[in-house]
């Protein structure tokens, strides 16, 4: 499964030319950029308002699978800039590099491949992926900073949770009942684009915080 093209041509590689591109979205949204000399403020609202469409406009199941994770993957990456991890785990990687771990079945194909192709070009924050496999007991998953979890592993989201023990790592899935079992984050549906969930007191109780602009974006914050 390919990076779809036109989701890296929606990246900018600055914010100057995303607000050239799009100088509307810019002037609307331009609090949520704030000073960030990221791509990702940017990236995150076109990846939020502008590209992600109703995925009933894709032909076929494969390609609407395919550019839901592409998407999917893009968030990923945003949330590294818009969540506050305590100085002892943002300086887990010596590189600078942030972490993201997936454990269970895979589902974003080669996105994250493409993705930090696509990073490394533009010289921004570099992101390394961990591929934990299937959940197993001893696993250690501490070692990243944010740990999606895929939907093979939903009978063990409690355990998942639980093995991380209260270390600052962000917890992101898409599948039902996340949040409850214990997650942080649970990527949904809502009028026909990706957005978010987001149980506040389970993020609190790892050291972790959410900025303003992620709580105000989200469909519903549980916990506060």
């Amino acid at each position: 499964m390919g990076f779809d093209k036109g989701v890296l041509r929606s990246i900018p590689l600055s914010p100057l030319a995303a607000a050239r591109r799009f100088p509307k979205l810019a002037k609307q949204y331009s609090p949520l950029c704030g000073n960030l000399s990221y791509i990702c403020a940017i990236v995150f609202l076109l990846v939020s308002f502008v590209w992600a469409v109703p995925m009933q406009q894709v032909s076929y199941g494969e390609q609407q699978a395919a550019q839901e994770y592409e998407i999917k993957a893009v968030y990923l990456y945003n949330f590294l800039q818009f969540v506050q991890w305590p100085e002892s785990q943002r300086l887990l990687a010596k590189d600078g590099a942030m972490v993201i771990g997936i454990v269970g079945d895979s589902p974003f194909g080669e996105a994250f491949e493409e993705l930090q192709t696509t990073i490394r070009k533009s010289g921004t924050k570099p992101v390394r992926v961990i591929q934990y496999g299937r959940y197993r007991e001893g696993l250690d998953m501490r070692n990243c900073h944010i740990l999606f979890v895929s939907a093979s592993e939903k009978k063990n989201f409690a355990k998942i949770v639980a093995d991380l023990g209260g270390v600052p790592v962000l917890t992101v899935a898409d599948t039902e009942n996340f949040l409850s079992s214990g997650g942080m984050i649970n990527l949904v549906r809502s009028q026909g684009k990706i957005r978010w969930m987001i149980n506040r007191a389970h993020a609190d109780k790892a050291g972790l915080r959410f900025s303003a602009q992620l709580l105000t974006l989200a469909v519903k914050v549980v916990g506060d």
